[in-house]
């Protein structure tokens, strides 16, 4: 394995290990708190310290989102509104394995997008392995496991699928943005403009949050969102990117469903149900099928 190839692995498993702990975090920091209310906060403590790092390398940032506003705008709106209000939203109603598992087809919609976009045409196999992913997807919802899952499951899980298309979206958009400007302060651009398009929606949230009846460990979930997730984790995808097409990124992330499952499993008790395994070997079968 080159020294780029080893660099790549080890970005792509601090970010998978980093993922991991953010759907669990997330799971309780959305079972105490308001998704508009966490949105904005998460985002906020992001936007924070991104500036700050941006202040600390000497990064200009304004003359940057003043030539390229529109794709920042574009990238902020599908990374952070979007991505941010589908995928809290939707997993305050599922569950955190689920919601890894769905996240595991970011390669297949970025095969999608890029097939639509006329960047890419597909041959038989990829096409294969499309409905193969799909259709583990369609396993996983059909296992109720009596009862495991929240009563609004179903919606929880097709929110996380919202939140997966619009990250696709923004995974493929930012790639030039990256290469253009590097991978710091494309991150830092996105997600402030993103905080700026999200921030109507979150300050509605904020009278709907009481503070006296959120648990202690819901406020180190929140701080963990928005540092090592929304700041450590944003900084090893753009970097990843910068190394490697949309694709190759996105499939590094296949480790995420089992990495969650099993932390789900040891801290939370959460049963893996033979509908789970299934549905993971079959999305996990069609993303590699369509990256061969």
């Amino acid at each position: 394995m080159g020294s780029r190839n080893l660099r790549f692995a080890v970005v792509m498993g601090l970010h998978t290990l980093i993922s991991a702990g953010t759907y669990l975090m997330g799971k309780t920091a959305t079972d105490a708190i308001p998704t508009f209310a966490l949105g904005l906060m998460r985002f906020l403590i992001a936007g924070t310290g991104f500036l700050v790092l941006a202040r600390i390398r000497g990064l200009e940032l304004w003359p940057v989102a003043k030539a390229d506003w529109r794709a920042y705008a574009w990238v902020g709106f599908l990374g952070v509104a979007v991505n941010q209000i589908a995928f809290l939203g939707g997993l305050a109603l599922t569950l955190p394995s689920h919601a890894a598992l769905l996240y595991g087809l970011t390669p297949t919609f970025v095969l999608l997008l890029a097939w639509a976009r006329g960047q890419e045409r597909p041959a038989p196999r990829k096409l294969g392995g499309l409905v193969l992913a799909f259709a583990g997807v369609v396993v996983v919802l059909s296992g109720k496991a009596s009862g495991a899952l929240p009563p609004r499951w179903i919606l929880g899980d097709l929110m996380v699928l919202v939140a997966v298309a619009a990250w696709a979206g923004y995974t493929v958009l930012s790639r030039p943005l990256v290469q253009k400007h590097g991978a710091q302060r494309a991150t830092t651009l996105s997600i402030l403009f993103g905080l700026a398009i999200f921030a109507p929606l979150g300050l509605l949230g904020l009278p709907k949050l009481v503070v006296a009846t959120v648990p202690p460990m819901a406020w180190v979930a929140l701080m963990y969102l928005g540092l090592v997730t929304s700041v450590a984790s944003y900084l090893l995808w753009f970097h990843a990117l910068s190394m490697k097409e949309p694709s190759r990124v996105a499939i590094a992330t296949n480790a995420q469903p089992v990495a969650t499952a099993m932390l789900a499993w040891m801290f939370y008790g959460q049963v893996v149900t033979p509908a789970f395994v299934v549905g993971a070997i079959l999305v996990m079968g069609g993303v590699l099928l369509t990256q061969l």
